[in-house]
This record gives structure tokens, C-alpha cells and sequence, in this order.
């Protein structure tokens, strides 16, 4: 009641202002979580919010208070509570819907104030505020005559009044989102010199010295929560903020050139957090002096006072993640005991590590180094690499194991012989097993307090098993006396199995069930052949020493049980000779089966109808010694067979198609040595109404024995004939004639190679439907006639040496991607003009949106007029082009639809379009593997240029770009050591190019 009669309705502005009912759920919250939220407006709308850190920054405010819990988990517990009561989203991260963002606004007005922009609404804030952030979206402006960003003057006048309107020195908050320059900077530093008392300090840093924004940073004493964000820190934090003793939290996660830290940090008493990479952690130095401190990514065991192990155990709030680097500088088991490890509840994740490459080791030292190691009960995840130790820790391998632990990474640990019994962690889900050098086997043993019912079940909750380069590994030793018991299970749960490189391991574990297994990949081991299972496919391959399938393809499907298994493919495998079909049966779900490299195999001559899987909708098989004879057999088992791939089978010779076998071939004697019993492939009747997707490749000498062509395939969508020269011969015999027709009108994807051009005619007669076309390998070819495809929208021709015409194209309108590669001799015709303007005979590049060439005589006035749609150009692999003409660089200018622009492959181009800059459209520009191309061009580039992307070029073309990035406040850069590129934000450089 006390809702419906509330004053807050009076407010209401409209039938759809629900600002009222917003305030209302507002003012009914709980005191304390109405400062959180309220707080919560000086974030730009959409901010996307880390848990943590907004439940930081409330602690450090004062909003959380101390308890019988940690701060962190109380304020969890708020964040958690305004997510039920719908004040945030939850996905990845926390957000605010815009409505909401308002509410904090509105209620927050006294205290909090956000300038964004320079409108009267953002300009107008009280004299209390204590919170104030600034985002910088609006500090800028594009000038459209000088074509780059310049400063909103407004911005900083409005920021100089904001200034003199609040108590400066009173602030508690100050927070500074988005980019600026040096005019901007000295305008915060002016506006903002006398800022004492605050508590919360968000700051991105454009250079090197905070000083450029805060004068007197140091006099910050109240200071409990520090973020800084920067490209452009380079050396060690500077060394006043370690004066800064009151503060909990200290974020320099996106500082990226953050190199080192100031030697004091362990004078910061009070500090809570430090966000950071793992590697600064690792620099605190005399890092046991915080003893609040709550997370340490890294510690690296030294010889000096400030880095020996001494210095964790006085560290008992630490939590999360742990890794303890160069524990070969410990040479007991009284100093790694020293550590403190078991008293540290609140950590999850440990990682103790040896240097892999050191001299020495003494196995007994590091023994009992490992064993004075020991975590807390509640760890879950523990990472174990380079141990020089033989055997296992007691901690590890006693009736009082580690019974929470959830994942198990053993690397590295080349002497390790005896592991411990795995089978004793009921909760492991992930176990990955390493560079096991000396380990024979992986023991499975019970705890002696296990139920008899918890024994039937070995690794229940196991989701993810990893064995690699283990040499000598032989077996899993499971329980011998369980695997014959009806109520026996392992691995039930298990969904991904990795094995690779061990050539000793004589049999798998025995699986059991695996309803769950979704990706298993096994390569090198032993008698197996390699297997390669994603989600519901299975890839089996044979190698030098597994030649056939035998029995291991009935003890995959025994073991895994893979019932729902959609994709099936064997492949090399030397001397298989035929499939196993009674185990086929089993597979009730398999619609695809692809045979590849198996010169053997054949089909024997008995019925299919025992484990032929008749519901299988797709079949490949390529490079096999199966006969026409057979495969034709095999067809007439599968009705519901709609995709076949057929390829290099050297057995099948020729090709017929139901009975469209005319007497005419089989009575030519030049054609008798097709018409054997075993290399004649039939396509039954019934195939050709259901066939959708016919591939035939690499026959050197196959022939297609049928007077209708392919004509009889009414479903047919799909057909590509590549690699095989002979196929059509006989029809090059015939008689010419305008009706003739080799394919069925519903073909809507054609791809053929060695066409000439009286052939191609008739592939091509009343392809109504026809989308793609694709025309490779043809030297014969001259002319192409496309005047009846009017559906075409993708053209491919590729290698085609003495193509010199594309006739009648004036009518097809619908052509959206062309790819011209290898036709040194194609000219593009180009009629004159009509009294309009219009080129008839270019009429088909209207609609083209993507266009691949290697010629750079494409770039001609009349072409590049005609294509009012091109949105994407890709000039690839051009051989013998240096330049561009200076023709060619002024045409290119009337791409006004332009937005991407590539130049890939093209080793002899040493120079970009000089025109480059006019393409007033283009957002992406990629230069791919160019290594002549030593610069960007004088004249720079377009203005609407978002994106740069530089791979596999030269080092003068890659410096260019690094000294672009040192001139800018935020850069997107990457560099992959594979295939080195860089990506750039170009809107920063346009931004950049008047000073």
C-alpha cells in the first residue's frame, strides 16, 4: 500500500515514463546498497563492470564494512544482491541497461556528476558532489575541411567551470575514461592541482610521468584505490606512490609497457590487491612485509633476503592462484616447509616449478623439497613441472590425499617413475600427464574409507584426460577384480581425450560408457592407429607401422560406445582391403562415411545387407583401390544417399548413369576397353532423383559413357568435374547442335575443369538456376558465352591461358563476386558509351561487390566507373607488376563504394597506389605478404580508413607503422611470432596528423 501511495507517481510524465517505478524499487532498498548503486552513475552507459573490481572500489569508499567475513566476499555479496533485485545484468561481465544508468543519475545528482559532453544538462552540478568522472568521447572533433580530429574547445572550457564550480579539494573520486592529448592534459592538471583527500583515483596515462595530470601526486595520502592505464609507462612506476600508505588497491593491469616496480612497494602495509601481470608480482621486492595482501600471481625463489621462500609465509590472506617459480634454489625440506603452503586456505591454484634446463639435480633433494611443499586441504587445481624427483609426495600418494583437488598437471618431470595413485581424487576432472619421461604406468588405487559402492566407479567425475610424449608409459592400472563386475563404470563423465606420442602404451584405458565423450584425438601410440573424434565425427588414420583397421576399429566402437556418431572417416591405411560391416551396426546416427588412401581396399562380392549403414546420406572415397563394380554395388544399398565424392580410384575407368547407356557406345570399339564388368561405376535409377551433390576428381582416363549427359539428375544442385581431361571425349565426337544440353536445369553450382569452347556450350545451355561457376585448367578455352546463366552471381575463372573474351554478358545483372587469376589474355570489352553514360557491355559489374584480380589493367576508366557496388577488391598474386600506372592510379578514385582494399602475395610490387588517399570509403586496407613494399604511400591514406593490417611485409613497412603507434595515447597493436602483422586503430592516426 505504502507503494501505490507514494508522491513518487505524481513525477510521472506519461504513460511510458517508468523512472518512477524505477525510484520507487530504489528507495525501498536497504541503506548500503543504495550507496553502491548510486555510485555506480559515474560510469559511462555501457560500461561493461569486472565483479571485482567495482566491489574494490565500494571497500575502498568505506561502503563495505568490516566483519566476520572478508570485505570481498560481503561486497560480493551486495553485488550479487542488486543483480536479484534487476539493478545489473550478469553475463561475463556486469553491465547496467541504459534506464537503469539513468536512475543512478538521477538519485545520485548530489554527490556524483559525470561530464561527457558539452551540453547545458551535463554542465549543471551541484557544489556537494564528492565524485566526480570525466569521459572523453566528446574532448574531440572531426573537422571535416583539414580531414582529421581536433579538440572540442567547448569540452575544455566546460571542464575549466566544472572545476571552479565544485570543492576540488573535498573530492573523493576522480576518475578520467577514454583518450586525450597534451592540451587536454594540462587543462586537467590546472583544473585539479589542489585534489587531496581523494580515495579513488582512475587516471590513463598518456606519457611517461603521472605528474602531467596531478602535480602533486604525492601529497594523495587518503588515496585507498589507484588505476592506471597506459601504453606509455616504459620504465618502473614512479617511486612516489610507494608513500602512498593507506593504499588497498593498486591496478596497473593495462599499463602494457610496465616493465618494473618501484624497490619500496613493500611499504604500501595496507595494500589488499595488486592487479597486474604475473611477472611484475614476481618483482615486489620483500613482498612478506604485506600482509594483507590477497593475491600473488608469482613468486620466484631467490638467493637474497627479499626473495627467499621465508618471505610467503607470513602472507596468510593470500587466495586465488600461486605459482612459485625456481624452487631449485631450495635445499631442504625444512626451507620449502618454511613457504607456510598449508596454512594458506583461500588458495585454489598452485604451480610449483623447477628450471627445465639446470644442472645437478639431485632427486632426494627435491623429494623432499616437493614434500615440505604441502598445499592446504581445499586446494583444487595443482600444476607440477620440471620435478627432478623419482617418486611422489606423500601429501600426494597417503590415505589423507588432497581429496579436493580438481585438476592434476604434471610437465616436465622426467625421473618422476612412480605417480601417484590418481584414482584416489573422487572430484578430478581434469588430469593431464606430461613429458613423463620414466613413468611405466598410471596407477588407480582406492582409499582404504571408500564405500563398496564409490569402488564400482573409477574417476566419476573426470571430464578431460591429456597423456603426451610419455615414452615408457605401458598401461593404466586399473583394478583388475572391478572391471568384470556388472555394477563396474569409469570415466562416465568424461568428455575430451587427448593421447599423443606414447609408442609403449599397449592398450586404452577401458573407457566404459563415455555417453559424454564429445572430442578424442590419439596419435603415436602404440599398435593404435591415429583418431581424431570431434563432438560427433571420428577420423581414423593408419600410418607406417598401422597398416590395416584388424580389430581396432570393433575395440574403438566397444569402448567408446559411439552410438550418436554423425562423421566417420578412415584414412591411409596401406593394406586395408575391406571394412569391418558388422560393426557398422552400431552406429545407428551415421549419415557420413569418407574412405581416403587406402589403395587396397575393395568391397567383397556378398550382400551389404548385415551392416551396410543404410542410413547413410553421404559418402567420399578417395585414392582407393575399390572397382567401379563395387562402388556401383554399394550404391544400391544406400537409399538415402543424396552427397558423392569420387576421386583418383584408379580401378574405376568409366561412367554410366542409369540406363541412359546408348547402343551407339556400346558398340564402338574405340570405347570397348571401358565396358569391363569391374570398372564400369553405374549410378543406379533411383540415385538420380535424390542426388544433390556430385564430385568427380583426378581421373586421368575416366570417361562418361551416357548419350543424356547428366541430364537424368533432376535434384542435382551441386556438380563439380575437375582433373579429368577424358571425361566428356565422347561428346566432343558429336555432331554440333544448338539443343544439346549436358546438365539438368536445377544445377545451381558448377565447377569443371579442361573445358574447351565448344564443350562449355553445352555445359552451360539453360542454366537458369546457375549461382557459381567456376572454370579452371582450361588452355583451350577462348571464349566463354553466359548469356542464359541470368542467375549467377559468383564468376571464377582461373588458368585459363588463352581466354581472351566474355561474350554476352551485357544481360546478366546479378553477379556479385568475380575472380579473374591466370588470364594473361582476357580484355574485359568495353563498347562505347550510349548517349546516357552507360556502357552496355558492362552492365554485369552493376551489382559486383567482391572482385579478385591479378592484372592490374582492370584498373581502367571504364571499369572502375561501371562498379557502383564494389565494396571489396583483392589484387593477389600478381606477377611482373612493380607499380601502378599513373592511369590506373586516377581511375582507381571512382571506387566510391569501396570499404576494403587487399594486396596479397604480390612479390614484386614495390609501390601502393599514389591515389590511395582519395578512396573516401575505404575502412580496411591489408597488405599481405608484399616484401617490396618499403613504405606507405607520400600522399597517406584515405581518411575513413579504420583498419590497417600488415603481415609477412618488410621492416622499413613495419617500423613505419611502430613509429605511428609511439605518437598515439592508445594503439591496437599485435604481433603473433607465426605470422608477425600488426592492426591499427586508424582514427588515432587521422587524430595525430596535425601535430
Amino acid at each position: 500500500m505504502s507503494v501505490l501511495l507514494s508522491d513518487e507517481w505524481k513525477l510521472q510524465q506519461g504513460p511510458d515514463d517508468i523512472i518512477p517505478a524505477l525510484k520507487l524499487s530504489f528507495t525501498h532498498l536497504p541503506f548500503h546498497l543504495q550507496r553502491c548503486f548510486s555510485y555506480c552513475a559515474l560510469f559511462p552507459k555501457g560500461h561493461m563492470f569486472d565483479g571485482m573490481e567495482l566491489v574494490r572500489i565500494w571497500i575502498s569508499q568505506g561502503f563495505v564494512p568490516p566483519g566476520s567475513k572478508r570485505m570481498e566476499e560481503t561486497g560480493y555479496h551486495y553485488l550479487n544482491d542488486l543483480v536479484d533485485r534487476g539493478f545489473f545484468q550478469r553475463s561475463t561481465y556486469y553491465c547496467m541497461h541504459d534506464l537503469i544508468h539513468d536512475l543512478a543519475h538521477i538519485v545520485s545528482l548530489d554527490e556524483c556528476h559525470m561530464l561527457e559532453n558539452f551540453d547545458s544538462k551535463s554542465g549543471t552540478c551541484h557544489p556537494t558532489i564528492r565524485h566526480l568522472s570525466i569521459n572523453t568521447r566528446s574532448a574531440y572533433k572531426w573537422n571535416t575541411s583539414a580531414r582529421h580530429y581536433s579538440p572540442n574547445d567547448n569540452f575544455q572550457r566546460k571542464l575549466a567551470y566544472i572545476g571552479g564550480k565544485v570543492q576540488t579539494k573535498t573530492l573523493s573520486t576522480l576518475m578520467l575514461f577514454g583518450k586525450y592529448d597534451e592540451g587536454f592534459s594540462e587543462t586537467f592538471c590546472k583544473v585539479f592541482k589542489e585534489v587531496q583527500h581523494l580515495r579513488v583515483l582512475r587516471l590513463s596515462v598518456l606519457t611517461s610521468s603521472i605528474d602531467t595530470l596531478l602535480s602533486d601526486f604525492g601529497k594523495l595520502i587518503h588515496l585507498r584505490y589507484l588505476e592506471l592505464i597506459s601504453s606509455g609507462l616504459g620504465g618502473p612506476l614512479p617511486e612516489v606512490i610507494c608513500r602512498l600508505y593507506h593504499l588497498q588497491v593498486l591496478d596497473v593491469e593495462y599499463c602494457v609497457d610496465l616493465s618494473a616496480l618501484p624497490h619500496g612497494m613493500n611499504n604500501l602495509l595496507n595494500l589488499r590487491h595488486f592487479v597486474a601481470r604475473g611477472e611484475l608480482h614476481a618483482k615486489i621486492a620483500g613482498v612478506g612485509r604485506l600482509k594483507f595482501l590477497q593475491e600473488l600471481k608469482e613468486f620466484r625463489v631467490g638467493e637474497t633476503e627479499d626473495f627467499q621462500i621465508e618471505q610467503l609465509n607470513g602472507l596468510k590472506e593470500l587466495g586465488g592462484s600461486l605459482a612459485i617459480y625456481n624452487l631449485e634454489n631450495l635445499g631442504s625440506r625444512e626451507e620449502s616447509t618454511n613457504a607456510g603452503l598449508r596454512d594458506k586456505i583461500y588458495i585454489h591454484d598452485m604451480l610449483l616449478s623447477w628450471c627445465k634446463n639446470r644442472f645437478g639435480v639431485s632427486s632426494i633433494t627435491e623429494a623432499q623439497v616437493l614434500e615440505g611443499l604441502h598445499p592446504s586441504f581445499g586446494l583444487k587445481r595443482l600444476h607440477i613441472t620440471s620435478y627432478g624427483g623419482i617418486c611422489s609426495p606423500t601429501w600426494l600418494s597417503s590415505n589423507f590425499p588432497l581429496t579436493s583437488l580438481e585438476s592434476i598437471y604434471l610437465e616436465n618431470c622426467t625421473k618422476w617413475e612412480i605417480l601417484p595413485p590418481l584414482g584416489q581424487f573422487p572430484l578430478l576432472k581434469t588430469l593431464h600427464l606430461i613429458q613423463l619421461s620414466a613413468s611405466t604406468e598410471v596407477p588407480v588405487m582406492y582409499c582404504d574409507d571408500w564405500t563398496e559402492s564409490e569402488k564400482h566407479v573409477i574417476f566419476p567425475c573426470l571430464e578431460e584426460l591429456t597423456i603426451r610424449d610419455c615414452p615408457k608409459l605401458r598401461l593404466f592400472a586399473l583394478p583388475q577384480c572391478s572391471s568384470s563386475d556388472k555394477g563396474f563404470h569409469s570415466f562416465c563423465c568424461l568428455r575430451r581425450v587427448n593421447i599423443y606420442n606414447c609408442p609403449q602404451l599397449v592398450d586404452l584405458p577401458q573407457f566404459g560408457e563415455m555417453k559424454s565423450l564429445s572430442i578424442m584425438s590419439i596419435e603415436g601410440v602404440g599398435s593404435f592407429p591415429d583418431i581424431r573424434l570431434f563432438v560427433r565425427a571420428l577420423h581414423i588414420k593408419g600410418s607406417a607401422s598401422v597398416r590395416t583397421l584388424d580389430e581396432i576399429l570393433t575395440s574403438i566402437l566397444t569402448y567408446c560406445r559411439l552410438s550418436g556418431l554423425v562423421k566417420l572417416t578412415i584414412a591411409s591405411f596401406l593394406d586395408l582391403a575391406y571394412l569391418p560391416w558388422e560393426n557398422f551396426s552400431r552406429l545407428l546416427c551415421l549419415e557420413m562415411l569418407v574412405i581416403m588412401d587406402c589403395p587396397k581396399f575393395f568391397l567383397p562380392a556378398y550382400p551389404y545387407d548385415q551392416g551396410v549403414p543404410s542410413l547413410l546420406k553421404k559418402l567420399v572415397i578417395q585414392e582407393c583401390g575399390i572397382t567401379g563394380k563395387q562402388l556401383s554395388d554399394l550404391l544400391l544399398q544406400l537409399p538415402f544417399l543424396y552427397f558423392l565424392t569420387i576421386g583418383s580410384c584408379p580401378k574405376i575407368a568409366s561412367l554410366a548413369v542409369g540406363d541412359l547407356i546408348t547402343g551407339n557406345f556400346s558398340s564402338s570399339t574405340s570405347y570397348n576397353h571401358y565396358w569391363t564388368i569391374d570398372g564400369l561405376l553405374h549410378i543406379p535409377l533411383d540415385l538420380l532423383n535424390r542426388l544433390e551433390y556430385l564430385c568427380i576428381q583426378d581421373f586421368p582416363d575416366l570417361v562418361l559413357l551416357c548419350n543424356e549427359g547428366f541430364l537424368g539428375f533432376i535434384s542435382l544442385k551441386t556438380l563439380h568435374i575437375t582433373g579429368c581431361p577424358h571425361f566428356f571425349s565422347i561428346w566432343t565426337e558429336k555432331e554440333s547442335s544448338d539443343s544439346w544440353s549436358l546438365l539438368p536445369p536445377s544445377i545451381q553450382d558448377l565447377m569443371v575443369t579442361h573445358m574447351d569452347n565448344r564443350l562449355l556450350s553445352f555445359m552451360l545451355s539453360n542454366l537458369t538456376s546457375l549461382s557459381t561457376l567456376a572454370i579452371s585448367r582450361s588452355p583451350g578455352l577462348t571464349s566463354i558465352i553466359l548469356h542464359s546463366c541470368t542467375s549467377l552471381e559468383t564468376f571464377i575463372i582461373e588458368k585459363c591461358a588463352r581466354l581472351s573474351a566474355l561474350d554476352s554478358m551485357g544481360s546478366l545483372c546479378s553477379i556479385k563476386h568475380m575472380r579473374i587469376f591466370e588470364c594473361p589474355s582476357l580484355a574485359i570489352p568495353c563498347s562505347p558509351s550510349s548517349p546516357d553514360g552507360q556502357n552496355k557491355d558492362l552492365y554485369f559489374l552493376l551489382h559486383l561487390e567482391k572482385l579478385e584480380i591479378d592484372n592490374a589493367s582492370f584498373f581502367s576508366t571504364a571499369i572502375c566507373k561501371s562498379l557502383p557496388s564494389l565494396q571489396h577488391v583483392v589484387f593477389f598474386m600478381a606477377k611482373n607488376v612493380r607499380s601502378f600506372t599513373e592511369e590506373q592510379d586516377k581511375v582507381i578514385c571512382h571506387l566510391t563504394s569501396l570499404h576494403i582494399l587487399d594486396f596479397c602475395y604480390c612479390s614484386d610490387l614495390i609501390s601502393l597506389p599514389k591515389e590511395l588517399h582519395r578512396l573516401s570509403s575505404v575502412k580496411k586496407l591489408s597488405i599481405k605478404a608484399c616484401p617490396g613494399i618499403l613504405s606507405l604511400p607520400e600522399m597517406g591514406l584515405p581518411a575513413s580508413l579504420q583498419e590497417l593490417y600488415v603481415s609477412n611485409c618488410s621492416t622499413e613497412l613495419k617500423e613505419q607503422c611502430r613509429k605511428i603507434k609511439k605518437t598515439l595515447d592508445a594503439f591496437m597493436f599485435f604481433i603473433e611470432k607465426k605470422d608477425e602483422f600488426m592492426l591499427i586503430d586508424m582514427q588515432l592516426i587521422h587524430r595525430n596528423q596535425k601535430k
